[in-house]
């Protein structure tokens, strides 16, 4: 059986995950950079600087597909091992392409200095073992800074048939300070990560204490008269009502909301008593607060109109009218008459009203079947100037 996980663990497990790919990205583009800048600073051999042009390019496209697909380190172990030993081969190879006497970067001989150094950033940040074992991501994330410290021996090593100067040895040390820096720099950002975290939960619990503390009363108390013989349906009734005010709330709080959110949450208000005999298509349009407060509550009450004279079915369409949305319900009722829609102390008036001030309307436009009552809301999105 898999082991539950804390929710902060649950929580920076899926932060991190929305990040790495903008994050593996973002590396894949420095490297390119780096290589781009290595055929201009290094002194390469004049036949072979096409190959570090070509491998930035590389480089620079990689990036972009990572942008627009999972980057290496969330394809899974083997794609993270092979993006590894990349790493080591082009410094190795692009090594033995120097021209005779240049030490290139940090006076070692290797080219393109940070082109290891910055994959561990990403390095640092990245949940080896899923945040499951702390000292077995330790152990992987010290393994990478020694064997990138260490690299440029091997690179000396080979090109210089093994003779170090005393010149190679501090060179060498330099690159080992880099190498931390870059690593604790991605220690930074998961440090970053775990605030941003622990700042989420808290917000979330607050926000469950304000709307949804006091739920849990509500359903014993509706148990409780169920028990005692109340109407079942009434109680029903009484708790749709309450959990659409608590999802209301929810809703309410951001600064945009989903307006399919706001439509399906004026339909559940009303249960099985509603019955949408066609469906809006709306896709992801958000709606300002302001104006997302009184579409939502202007929807609840034109569809309680449909739930108590209109039969309870309804039409219900959509559509995008430059920047005014536009909602048209038909309901299967007795009809509205222009004497009660135009009542100064009616619902549709009242509602009339709010979304004039928001620059809507809302107004009775012809049946296509001749019965029924048919009513179109008009929001614009923004404020018109």
């Amino acid at each position: 059986m898999r082991e539950a996980r804390s929710p902060d663990v649950e929580l920076l497990a899926a932060t991190t995950s929305k990040l790495i790919r903008p994050f593996e990205a973002v590396v894949l583009l420095l490297q390119a950079t780096n290589l781009v800048m290595s055929a201009v600073n290094d002194r390469y051999r004049p036949e072979v600087v096409w190959v570090v042009l070509v491998l930035g390019l590389a480089h620079f496209l990689l990036a972009v597909l990572v942008l627009y697909r999972r980057g290496p380190l969330t394809r899974g172990h083997a794609w993270t091992f092979t993006w590894i030993a990349l790493i080591f081969v082009v410094q190795l190879a692009l090594a033995h392409l120097l021209a005779p006497g240049d030490f290139a970067a940090y006076g070692n001989g290797v080219p393109m200095g940070n082109y290891a150094l910055i994959p561990l950033t990403v390095f640092a940040f990245y949940p080896w073992g899923g945040f499951r074992s702390t000292a077995m991501r330790w152990v992987i994330e010290a393994a990478l800074v020694v064997a990138i410290s260490l690299h440029p021996l091997v690179i000396i090593g080979l090109t210089r048939h093994w003779d170090f100067t005393p010149a190679h040895l501090r060179s060498i040390a330099q690159y080992a300070i880099w190498a931390v820096v870059w690593f604790l720099t991605g220690k930074g950002i998961a440090w970053l990560c775990r605030i941003a975290v622990r700042v989420e939960k808290d917000a979330m619990a607050r926000s469950y204490e304000v709307t949804l503390g006091d739920f849990h009363s509500h359903v014993e108390a509706a148990a409780r008269r169920i028990d005692a013989g109340h109407d079942a349906r009434e109680i029903g009734r009484e708790l749709r009502e309450t959990t659409y005010q608590r999802r209301r709330q929810l809703l309410l709080q951001e600064d945009n909301v989903g307006a399919v959110d706001i439509v399906k949450n004026a339909i559940r208000l009303h249960g099985d008593r509603l019955r949408l005999l066609s469906s809006p298509s709306i896709g992801a349009l958000t709606v300002p607060r302001e104006r997302a407060i009184v579409l939502e509550q202007g929807l609840a009450d034109l569809l309680k109109n449909v739930v108590d004279h209109g039969g309870g079915a309804v039409e219900f369409e959509f559509r995008l009218d430059g920047d005014t949305m536009v909602f048209d319900l038909r309901d299967r009722g007795p009809g509205l008459t222009p004497a009660e829609f135009a009542a100064p102390a009616s619902t549709m008036q009242r509602l009339r009203r709010r979304l004039m001030v928001l620059g809507g309307d809302l107004s009775p436009v012809p049946s296509p079947s001749g019965t029924g009552a048919a009513l179109r809301l008009a929001l614009p999105l923004r404020e018109r100037r």
